[in-house]
């Protein structure tokens, strides 16, 4: 199990905050949390500034620290700028495509490949009403799945994996009573449902590897892709 943290906004302008994170075991940071902080702008925002001077310094402290770079809740402006600035792989521990779903926390085509581009991985989000598609437009496993071929169709196999952000117990109903922090944004039309189907919880993820299985992929492929497994918490 590797500590992290969603956001930094607890850092606030103090630099030296990352290293004590780091101290505490701390071994991923998001750049924000939905909220814009003090590094850039976050998801939920609709005025992505992009990464601050601070944001820039705080990145090349945290590649000099060993502490992995979370896009998951970042704005695309600033994300994109992190991928930018960095020396190391960067991560979306939990997310998928927005050319599938205008949800804001799924990426855009060109962040994915810049993600892809720095070495780094993106998890494929299956938290309740997020990697819908056109295709399945009520979220189930193979909704999950179609974000899971796109990305790999966009970034290449190698940097595509699964974090499916789910949970035991009502994740929906978490999400409707703490809706206004869970918010990052408009989303498009779509049918709720109170679960999904296939991926409802951690005990369901062999799911995916018997769907891969079934889809022709090899087992050098299915090891390598589900060897980096994000589960929040």
């Amino acid at each position: 199990m590797i500590p992290c943290v969603e956001g930094t906004a607890m850092i606030e302008n103090e630099l030296d905050r990352l290293d004590v994170l780091y101290g505490f075991g701390v071994r991923m940071c998001g750049v924000t949390y939905s909220e814009s902080n003090q590094l850039g702008g976050g998801v939920k925002d609709s005025g992505d500034g992009g990464l601050t001077r601070f944001g820039r310094d705080a990145v090349r402290r945290m590649n000099r620290l060993g502490l992995a770079i979370d896009l998951s809740h970042t704005g695309d402006v600033t994300a994109m700028q992190t991928c930018e600035v960095s020396t190391v792989p960067v991560f979306l521990s939990h997310s998928g495509a927005r050319a599938l779903f205008s949800e804001q926390k799924l990426k855009q085509d060109d962040l994915l490949r810049a993600v892809a581009d720095t070495g780094g991985v993106i998890g494929i989000e299956a938290s309740p009403h997020t990697t819908i598609s056109p295709e399945h437009p009520r979220h189930s496993i193979e909704s999950v799945m179609d974000h899971f071929e796109h990305c790999v169709d966009v970034m290449g196999i190698d940097h595509v994996a699964f974090g499916p952000d789910t949970f035991f117990g009502d994740h929906v109903g978490l999400h409707r009573h703490y809706a206004a922090e869970f918010d990052t944004g408009d989303t498009a039309d779509h049918e709720w449902v109170d679960h999904v189907e296939g991926l409802e919880n951690p005990s369901e993820f062999p799911n995916v590897i018997r769907w891969l299985v079934a889809h022709g992929y090899t087992d050098e492929q299915i090891e390598l892709m589900a060897g980096w497994f994000a589960a929040q918490p």
